[in-house]
């Protein structure tokens, strides 16, 4: 659980006691409770749904818990499971859909990013485990056409059809406000929204998007490289604590870049560091790299290439480079024969999570029993050409940049991405953003109904050093996009105590379903801006933590 100060859980309560929150917005009058049974919710759902129970529950706060599924066809059938959570009082007028990071195979209760339960802010909240329930297993995609396309696309729209309909009913209004947030796997369903199904949502806070058709499809090939990289010779491994020694290292070098010497490098491009000179000179030490760590150090910095020396994929970001160790995982030699959907947390902490993920797709295309790290040569176009075109055969294909039919129905949309990423790089989402500008008319058409943060010391979805609750402080801002049109411009985000959790309990400052460790370092601002511009440092000597010290210009 993460837990605020308390002064912040005081501040919380001020808040929802004034009635000023803008997450919660205006409580609407109820005619919802007294409404909670299988029998009531079945006639308000759509015909192809089942209601499999209907519960008055009393916590977070007291609601109508709905479960049921979807049954989806040609191909099928499938089933597609859903939770629905319906408040008794206080309802904002909100629907909060919940975007599932990796490959969901589990109906959620809490938001993922942010993290929390929405109905503490007044939201029905609804999440599907896209109808299969494999965890960070892509495998199915390859043996069930089905739970492929459920999982890909339809899925989340069948939910989101039948559990908005509930909700229209439940409370007797027809018009309500629909929202999609998540990151990673979560974000990658945001993108499919847009992709095949615009009119299911009036704002989407759209996340590092992660195994999916545009970036997942290089992501995968990245994490594949990664493991074949940690196994190359005797020694190549790098170990958390190297990892952490180089982050400091390098961080020293490059952290003033931009004007600020605060303990971030905020742009990965710009640093420039010799790794040679971090090599030890004679034997092991812990100040030190020895030569094939210093060589596994550069092979991740340059990233996969091809035979001809092509550039599959950007190498994974000098900062924070001591975040790498969530996807290198433990020392080999490695289970990879292990089934993810039974794996404990320290298992998957040991294990090379990230190679794990990346074989699962491979199978997926190739067969159960592949093995790409010994099997995938990326000195064989052979190989890759074979990854594209399995990945075309199974639907799994690239996302078109022409979002039009999003903005022509009036829907906002805010992608953001951690500076820091080692899984989703940033300059991936930065490039698909640009393509989008491109595709809808420029940037003038794009500035409508679009807008991109890069987040600085964030890695994957959060943790890092930036700030704690940078989701937290955009979705207040697409909310006042979306509802009173209010574009976004900057925004004032924190970490530690100061960051203010939009789904905190108001009574204990705690945080439910976390799955992004919190960011590390002491009380600051930050300024997010949003692309082009860059936040800059004014150079008030100490004045880094507070974000009036910071202004938004254009990107150089």
């Amino acid at each position: 659980m993460m837990r605020f100060s308390r002064r912040d859980a005081v501040a919380f309560k001020c808040l929802i006691a004034a009635g000023a929150s803008l997450l919660a917005g205006p409580a609407l009058t109820q005619t919802g409770a007294g409404q909670c049974s299988v029998a009531t919710i079945q006639a308000m759902t759509t015909p192809d749904a089942t209601i499999t129970s209907a519960v008055p529950t009393a916590a977070p706060v007291p609601h109508c818990r709905v479960d049921g599924y979807v049954t989806t066809t040609n191909p099928g059938p499938n089933r597609v499971n859903f939770r629905l959570q319906l408040p008794d009082t206080g309802w904002n007028g909100r629907y909060y859909f919940i975007g599932m990071g990796a490959t969901a195979g589990f109906v959620p209760t809490d938001s993922q990013v942010p993290a929390g339960n929405p109905l503490i802010k007044g939201f029905a909240v609804a999440g599907t485990d896209t109808g299969q329930q494999n965890r960070a297993n892509w495998r199915f995609i390859g043996e069930s056409p089905a739970q492929a396309i459920d999982y890909i696309h339809r899925g989340g729209h069948v939910t989101a059809a039948a559990t908005q309909q509930i909700t229209r009913k439940y409370y007797g209004r027809e018009k309500i406000w629909r929202y999609h947030s998540g990151c990673s796997g979560g974000g990658r369903m945001g993108m499919e929204a847009l992709a095949h199904h615009p009119g299911d949502y009036d704002g989407i806070l759209l996340g590092a998007p992660g195994i999916g058709p545009t970036f997942g499809s290089e992501t995968m090939l990245a994490f594949i490289y990664m493991g074949q990289q940690m196994l190359r010779e005797p020694g190549a491994w790098v170990s958390p604590a190297k990892l952490g020694m180089l982050d400091k290292k390098v961080t020293a070098i490059c952290d003033g870049l931009d004007g600020a010497e605060d303990g971030i490098i905020a742009d990965n491009k710009a640093c420039k560091v010799d790794m040679k000179q971090f090599e030890c000179k004679a034997g092991d030490g812990a100040d030190c790299l020895t030569a094939p760590e210093r060589r596994t150090v550069e092979a991740l910095l340059r990233g996969p290439r091809g035979p001809n020396g092509q550039q599959i994929k950007d190498g994974l970001p000098i900062s924070n480079i001591s975040v790498w160790s969530g996807f290198i995982g433990g020392p080999p030699p490695w289970d990879l024969n292990v089934d993810t959907n039974k794996m404990t947390f320290d298992q998957m902490k040991a294990l090379p999570i990230g190679y794990l993920m990346g074989n699962s797709l491979a199978q997926a295309y190739f067969g159960k029993d592949y093995q790409a790290i010994k099997q995938f040569d990326f000195n064989k176009q052979s190989d890759l050409d074979a990854w594209w075109a399995a990945g075309d055969r199974l639907g799994y294909t690239r996302y078109s940049p022409d979002i039009s039919a999003f903005q022509k129905q009036g829907g906002k949309i805010i992608f953001w991405n951690g500076e820091s990423d080692p899984c989703c790089l940033v300059q991936d989402l930065r490039s698909y953003y640009n393509a989008v500008g491109k595709a809808v008319g420029g940037p003038s058409m794009l500035d409508a109904f679009a807008r991109f943060y890069q987040v600085p010391g964030m890695a994957h979805c959060g943790s890092g050093t930036g700030p704690q609750d940078a989701p937290d402080a955009m979705l207040a801002s697409l909310i006042d996009w979306v509802e009173n049109k209010k574009a976004p411009a900057s925004i004032v985000t924190h970490r530690g105590d100061r960051a203010k959790m939009a789904f905190a309990d108001p009574k204990t400052g705690t945080v439910s379903g976390v799955i992004v460790p919190p960011s590390t370092g002491t009380p600051r601002d930050f300024l997010l801006c949003p692309d082009p511009t860059v936040a800059t440092f004014n150079g008030k000597p100490g004045g880094e933590s507070e974000s009036e010290n910071w202004t938004c210009k254009p990107r150089k």
